[in-house]
């Protein structure tokens, strides 16, 4: 009935398989947990390798890292069963019935997204500050506000798809860094006039990055949008569900590109050191974004 797919990497998952095999099991439902470690730090590897002795757990590792779209399409190619529920390693089971909320899903053809919480106060040390307050403020949302543009509020952390569903659209394996592949995924699921539907069922990311960690991301992941809108022939529907774009776009239309990445250029440290020592404004990283998305066009 129900194969749950958990990418690893770099984190002790242990918590989560059981938690989650043991929901699975109160349900008494036919599944699965498959688990792929994507070649992480040997510590790692050898704590997660203890869930191998759970019954209905399957793990495995890579030897060289496949990267994000790569080992999610290989957990689908493993899975024996019709509906697929991903998860991402760094998350914390938030209710009891998290897996029974999914179960009346698995009957049609559907892509569900459960959602994404956060912890509810500050992290004590600032390094962590400005993944903590993305992550509230832009992607801890309620599935109400989810549903107004459904597949723009896609994440990859936690959601339910059929199996015929998932090898229609697949991840794009072109996309090998951190950052949109889920973007893509949600906008070629558009493409097809499939509709995600957004309920109340949050997994809670605990994974904090540090400031330094979280920029560095980020810049991959801009470099993964301008790959994208480059192969979507700069497409508008595409461009008009990312925010960064429009904003770069528009820049682009009036002539202001040129100027903004020569800012950006002078001021790129100065404004670095403040995002990465303080407990800036979500502005400022914006700013950064806009700025970085400018220097490499």
């Amino acid at each position: 009935m129900l194969s749950i797919l958990i990418p690893v990497y770099n984190f002790d998952v242990t918590e989560l398989v059981e938690n989650l095999n043991s929901q699975a099991k109160q349900a008494k439902i036919d599944f699965e947990l498959i688990v792929i470690d994507d070649a992480s730090e040997e510590r790692y590897k050898i704590r997660n390798r203890i869930i191998s002795n759970i019954p209905n757990v399957k793990y495995f590792e890579e030897e060289e890292n496949l990267g994000r779209s790569r080992i999610r399409n290989k957990l689908a190619d493993l899975s024996s069963y019709q509906c697929l529920l991903f998860t991402d390693c760094d998350s914390k089971v938030q209710n009891d019935d998290y897996i029974q909320k999914y179960l009346k899903y698995c009957k049609n053809d559907v892509v569900v997204c459960g959602g994404r919480t956060y912890m509810s106060s500050k992290p004590d040390n600032h390094k962590y500050y400005l993944r903590w307050v993305h992550g509230v403020r832009r992607e801890q949302f309620s599935p109400e506000v989810r549903t107004l543009e459904p597949n723009k509020s896609f994440m990859t952390n936690n959601f339910l798809i059929s199996k015929p569903i998932f090898n229609q659209v697949r991840f794009d394996e072109s996309i090998t860094n951190y950052g949109h592949e889920d973007t893509l995924f949600g906008f070629e699921l558009k493409k097809k006039n499939i509709i995600i539907e957004h309920i109340d069922n949050p997994l809670i990311h605990i994974g904090l990055e540090t400031n330094e960690e979280f920029i560095k991301k980020t810049r991959e992941g801009i470099e993964n949008l301008k790959q994208i809108m480059r192969q979507n022939h700069n497409e508008k529907v595409f461009i008009r569900d990312i925010t960064l774009l429009n904003y770069f776009k528009f820049f682009q239309k009036i002539g202001l590109n040129r100027i903004f990445k020569f800012l950006f250029k002078k001021s790129e440290k100065r404004l670095y050191n403040y995002l990465v020592n303080n407990k800036p404004d979500l502005l400022f990283f914006d700013l950064y974004k806009l700025g970085y998305l400018c220097s490499i066009n």
